[in-house]
């Protein structure tokens, strides 16, 4: 051993000699300087870490008062190990997101079934920040702003980064019964942060409850929240969003069965029609099919409680196929019974057409029902995408090439390339109920849509009007060029077996 002053431990000639162990004081010197820098710079290092390392220094002490107690020297090797196998455990088991310094996602989802277990309540500020998906998009100064955000505030809070730009800021309401006003600080920090750094963002704060627990539906409920809020906006969940929330997961639930099943005849799916006016020959020889949804625990859906999430959940296609099948046999059964049909149209979503089996899937049912293609229309809305386009474009001409009529349909309601629509060969252009309202605002809006209405024609394309509603609607929309007529002056949406009562026998 080396020694100093004459003071420690030394061997000479096998007597024992004390002096000063330079090692010793090399090893407290280095843990309470170490220690000292924790301290003062604690803002700067992620709490657990901190809490981590003054745990080992601790352990370490231990070991050294254990092995003095014990006049020995022999665990001086395995107080080397503690620091090694801590930093390689951090190493290979990181809870902690690189770029911010707080708890990644997984920690939350462990802490979702913890909370789940024990049957506790947590609060959850939930902060998505736009443009701050990816590790390089915080800077230092924001990094250290996300780190410090809600320090003090809250009683056994921990901050968790999540995929996409979010940070879950999660106390427990049991240590914080005043979390209402602790919500409110929070609130109050962030506004602060927002002004500084100019962030764009959407805040929901909630409850856990057993619901979401019992699947870790957070993320996608905080999504459905964030869907419905404008920008730079707070918001508290309550009771009516869950609900909301439930029943779309029911929905959900529910399209995926009919997907799977492939039953081209289920009975959750329904086809109602509205009956379309043919100017020129004063007869309803068209209509449009439209889909509804009858479920066990909520009854009849209408299409905006379901079309949306079926395109989000990629399954709007099995919907189409199932009504394009029972379109396809009603027909043939109008028919059959001798009543004049010239088409139903059938709206198709984007999505289904860049498929790569749509043209079959059209042209194979059809088939199956053993009716002609021209007596069904396929409905689009434009697309602004340029390969959509092309694809439409190909994919259109393929199917017009079998005899399927196509509609443009929402003419009117926002993005419209003239240059497109030529070079699509559509057979309708269905205008919005948008422009009969604007028409009846004033002459000058009525020239217009008349103009656009007199150039279609004039360019071999026929015109329908929507949301013909009145008389005063119906003269106006005959006027400007309407050949065919659709709206509630007519008839409202109805079960596809009573378009019968608009139809005529054929002679």
């Amino acid at each position: 051993m080396i020694l100093i002053s004459g003071r420690g431990l030394s061997f000479d000639n096998y007597r024992a000699t004390e002096g000063l162990n330079l090692f010793i004081v090399t090893y407290v010197f280095f843990v309470g300087f170490i220690a000292y820098l924790l301290i003062r710079y604690r803002a700067r290092v992620i709490r657990q870490i901190l809490k981590s390392i003054f745990l080992i220094f601790g352990v370490c002490i231990v070991v050294f008062l254990v092995q003095g107690f014990h006049r020995q020297t022999s665990y001086t090797t395995f107080i080397f190990l503690i620091p090694i196998i801590a930093i390689l455990y951090l190493m290979h088991s990181n809870p902690y997101d690189q770029a911010t310094g707080v708890v990644n996602e997984a920690s939350f989802n462990y802490l979702i079934k913890r909370i789940a277990s024990s049957r506790s309540e947590y609060v959850v500020m939930s902060l998505l920040l736009f443009g701050f998906e990816h590790e390089g998009s915080f800077t230092d100064e924001m990094r250290l702003a996300v780190y410090q955000f809600g320090a003090g505030i809250a009683k056994n809070a921990q901050m968790f980064k999540a995929m996409g730009g979010h940070l879950l800021f999660v106390f427990p309401r049991e240590k914080n019964p005043d979390y209402k006003t602790v919500v409110e600080t929070l609130r109050l920090q962030f506004d602060r942060l927002h002004s500084y750094f100019h962030i764009t963002f959407k805040a929901v704060f909630l409850l856990t409850n057993d619901s979401l627990n019992a699947h870790n539906e957070y993320s996608s409920f905080i999504s459905f929240i964030e869907e419905r809020m404008p920008m730079n906006t707070y918001y508290w969940v309550n009771e009516e969003d869950l609900s909301h929330f439930e029943k779309r997961r029911y929905i959900i639930s529910q399209l995926e069965d009919i997907s799977r099943k492939k039953d081209l005849d289920d009975e959750r799916v329904l086809v109602y029609c509205q009956p379309v006016y043919n100017v020129e020959t004063g007869r309803y020889d068209t209509a449009e099919a439209l889909m509804r949804l009858t479920l066990k625990d909520l009854g009849m859906v209408n299409p905006d409680q379901f079309i949306p999430v079926a395109e989000e959940e990629t399954l709007i296609h099995s919907l189409s196929r199932i009504i394009l099948n029972k379109t396809c046999k009603a027909i043939a059964e109008l028919q059959g019974e001798g009543y004049l049909i010239n088409r139903i149209s059938i709206n198709f979503s984007m999505l289904e057409v860049r498929d790569d089996n749509f043209c079959s899937d059209m042209i194979k049912i059809i088939q199956d029902n053993e009716i002609s293609p021209e007596k069904i229309a396929i409905e689009l809305t434009e697309s602004r995408n340029l390969e959509d386009f092309e694809m439409v474009k190909k994919k259109i001409g393929e199917l017009k090439d079998y005899g399927i009529k196509f509609y443009l349909d929402d003419f009117g309601t926002g993005y419209s390339n003239f240059e497109r629509i030529m070079e699509i060969p559509f057979d309708i252009i269905k205008f919005d109920r948008s422009l009969v309202i604007e028409a009846s605002k004033n002459e000058h809006s009525a020239y217009m849509v008349s103009t656009f209405a007199d150039m279609f024609c004039k360019l071999k394309y026929h015109v329908l009007y929507e949301g013909v509603e009145n008389e005063s609607d119906e003269k106006r929309c005959i006027k400007m060029q309407a050949q065919y007529l659709q709206g509630f002056k007519y008839s409202r949406p109805i079960p596809i077996g009573m378009l019968r009562n608009f139809l005529i026998q054929q002679k």
